[in-house]
């Protein structure tokens, strides 16, 4: 689940078209400006969502190119005022709009998993799941076989951090020097899908709320999960490592 997406115009466009999806009030995933992403082009170039844009109509100016090293380096920015002009230092062009200020936790994670997209959502089911206090159910267990394909098998549950430099400096020690997730799951606040492509990261969020409405509907008391043994036969097997290719989860 490694790569960039291709080509900068067309994984900018697809990008859009995306994030209207996922705004799609049916799907309950984000509502008014609750949200961002981030696209790593093929040529390494980082795209953030603009600061207050809507997930339901981002336009071109909407995407915000960001020099990564300089985001990277100045997470350490010690008060707000300083990390607002990191955020707008960090902008390829002056005027552009202001980047999310979540641009330093895309910044870590396109950097540490390489991920072509990564989407950044609310779920209320998500949510309820994560206020109820069974976060560790909904990262650590496995329901269903097609929630090992496409998320992993585990996802990374984070108490709740301040937004913004707080959260980016938080998973910036978490991958340090060891595997990065491809699901996160934060306390109060929401869900992060790392993945090769607009629609892959799409298929994780849904996947992800979807075993979080079943967790809801399995009543109070802890979900069956999937046995640790399973989760891992699923993980190996050879017919579903084809369907991930197949899927673009993998090369």
């Amino acid at each position: 689940m490694t790569g960039p997406a291709a080509g900068p115009e067309g994984a900018l466009a697809a990008a859009r078209r995306m994030a209207a999806r996922a705004a799609d009030p049916v799907l309950d995933l984000c509502i008014a400006g609750e949200g961002n992403l981030s696209v790593t082009t093929a040529d390494g170039r980082l795209f953030v969502t603009a600061s207050g844009a809507r997930l339901a109509d981002l336009g071109p100016g909407d995407l915000v190119e960001v020099r990564r090293e300089v985001i990277l380096a100045g997470l350490d920015a010690d008060s707000d005022q300083a990390w607002l002009e990191v955020l707008l230092a960090g902008r390829v062009d002056a005027v552009s709009a202001r980047p999310s200020v979540e641009v330093g936790l895309h910044a870590v994670l396109s950097e540490r998993r390489g991920a072509g997209v990564i989407l950044h959502t609310h779920p209320t089911a998500v949510l309820a799941v994560l206020s109820a206090g069974r976060g560790e159910e909904l990262a650590l267990g496995r329901l269903l076989p097609d929630q090992v394909v496409l998320c992993g098998e585990r996802s990374r549950l984070l108490p709740y951090v301040d937004p913004g430099r707080e959260l980016a400096r938080t998973v910036r020690e978490l991958t340090a020097g060891g595997a990065v997730e491809p699901v996160w799951l934060l306390a109060n606040h929401g869900l992060v899908c790392c993945a090769r492509d607009v629609q892959t990261a799409l298929d994780m969020t849904l996947m992800t709320a979807k075993c979080a409405r079943v967790l809801l509907a399995a009543g109070p008391g802890p979900a069956l999960a999937m046995p640790a043994d399973q989760v891992r036969r699923i993980a190996g097997r050879e017919d579903e490592h084809y369907r991930r290719v197949r899927l673009g989860l993998v090369e």
